[in-house]
């Protein structure tokens, strides 16, 4: 009897481990929860493997994906085709022993002209934050989310859910702010800054109707170039005030409500080509509502919203024609794009909600990143897009040919790091390394 038992005992078990096994299959194909617990155990033990004990480890690393290409640096540079300037990139790079973040600036060869380590276990030694995640953001490894590089080498840069940095060229800390700063970095006609910020919730807000704590509350938050806070708006809020509750309906099956992942502001240059808004006037993306809202800059009431075709968004972008482009990633849950075909760059007329798809324009030229990713519209009319899970960066000319490719350089294992920011800045906004000389 002890001995059938013991086999029973033995066969449940075994049971269990194949269930745990396929569980663990399904949630790393599709990348839900907790793929990234998943994949934090996976790079323990890499860190393992290649790191001598003592050496930060790359176990706090955002994500890390197997290797689409099989090249690294600039792949492609077509003379005469590609704006001129230099490429600013956040990811991780492997530097004295150990991967980290930094933020780099690249020429068009693929040259690095500059670098910016970020260590933020010693820009924050101990954590201003009291909520239950603690210093959990603040890790050594905490990744780089939103940047924006001003003249003479200081840039401005968030720590993700960790806080605002401006660090200078040398890379000595000007100020930071003590908020839980998110996604993008954008700076307004006056010069201030605008980031998404994060706070946890732990008791009922009788002016939100659905949430239950505890629940994350967003915010569209403006700092001054001096690093203050100057103002707090509050999207649940605004979006209520709104009469526009029902947006909300789908986001309560996760205490990340909105997600909010991008935070634009519309300048006094191109308001003449968006009637319907203002100067000042608030743009926000909320991926997990799969919704571009822009917000009345002195009510904070939402005046415009569009969520068809979109499915989790980055980076929506107020243009000279009129028209606003976003960086629909097409989210199917599969880190392949299996299902849905290729992320693709949407433009849509905000009078009308007419919208068409810019890129890709033929299955040549599909890609594909399942969370992250940015575009810029530059000043010859290419675009720069970042394939945040491939990490590359890429420019295109208004056919959809790529005229610039730059791909990071794959890890040991076959894995990369993903790239989150790729932004073209003039050449002339790099030339401060003998500022640090």
């Amino acid at each position: 009897m002890a001995m059938k038992e013991f086999f029973g005992a033995l066969l449940f078990a075994g049971a269990l481990a194949f269930l745990a096994f396929l569980a663990g299959v399904t949630v790393m194909i599709f990348d839900i929860y907790p793929s990234q617990q998943i994949r934090a155990v996976y790079q323990a033990v890499y860190a393992l493997a290649e790191g001598a004990p003592g050496e930060r480890s790359v176990t706090n690393m955002h994500q890390l994906y197997p290797a689409r290409y099989s090249e690294s640096g600039v792949t492609i540079n077509t003379a005469g085709q590609v704006q001129p300037g230099i490429t600013l990139v956040t990811s991780y790079w492997f530097k004295q022993g150990r991967w980290q973040p930094a933020i780099r600036l690249f020429d068009l060869e693929g040259a690095l002209l500059h670098e910016w380590e970020i260590h933020p276990d010693e820009i924050w030694p101990e954590t201003p934050f009291s909520d239950h995640v603690g210093a959990q953001m603040s890790n050594p490894n905490n990744y780089v989310h939103g940047t924006w590089l001003l003249p003479g080498g200081d840039i401005v840069f968030n720590v993700e859910y960790a806080g605002l940095v401006r660090m200078n060229a040398c890379g000595d800390v000007v100020w930071t702010v003590p908020y839980r700063t998110h996604h993008s970095v954008f700076r307004d006609d006056n010069g201030n800054f605008w980031v998404s910020g994060l706070n946890w919730r732990y008791e009922k807000n009788p002016e939100y109707v659905h949430p239950e704590p505890e629940f994350v509350d967003e915010t569209a938050l403006q700092v001054s170039p001096d690093g203050k806070i100057l103002r707090e708006i509050f999207l649940l809020k605004s979006i209520y005030e709104s009469g526009y509750g029902d947006l909300l309906a789908g986001g309560f099956k996760t205490l990340d409500i909105t997600h909010l992942n991008d935070v634009e502001v519309l300048s006094e240059s191109m308001a003449s080509k968006f009637p319907m808004f203002a100067p000042g006037d608030i743009m926000v993306s909320l991926r997990n509502l799969s919704t571009v809202l822009v917000i009345d800059g002195v009510t904070e009431k939402v005046k415009w919203h569009f969520q068809h075709p979109l499915i989790h968004q980055h980076d929506p972008d107020f243009e000279p024609d009129g028209r606003i482009t976003i960086f629909d990633n097409h989210d199917d849950m599969t880190q392949a794009g299996m299902r849905l075909g290729p992320s693709q760059l949407v433009s849509v007329d905000p009078a009308t909600n007419e919208w068409k798809t810019v890129y890709p324009l033929t299955e040549e030229q599909a890609f594909y990143t399942q969370t992250g990713g940015k575009h810029q519209l530059l000043a010859n009319g290419n675009r720069l897009i970042t394939e945040a899970h491939g990490g590359r960066v890429f420019e295109i000319d208004a056919n959809g040919n790529i005229v610039w490719n730059w791909i990071i350089e794959t890890r040991g294992d076959g894995m990369v790091p993903e790239v989150l920011e790729g932004t073209r800045y003039p050449a002339e906004l790099g030339n401060f390394n003998k500022i640090c000389q």
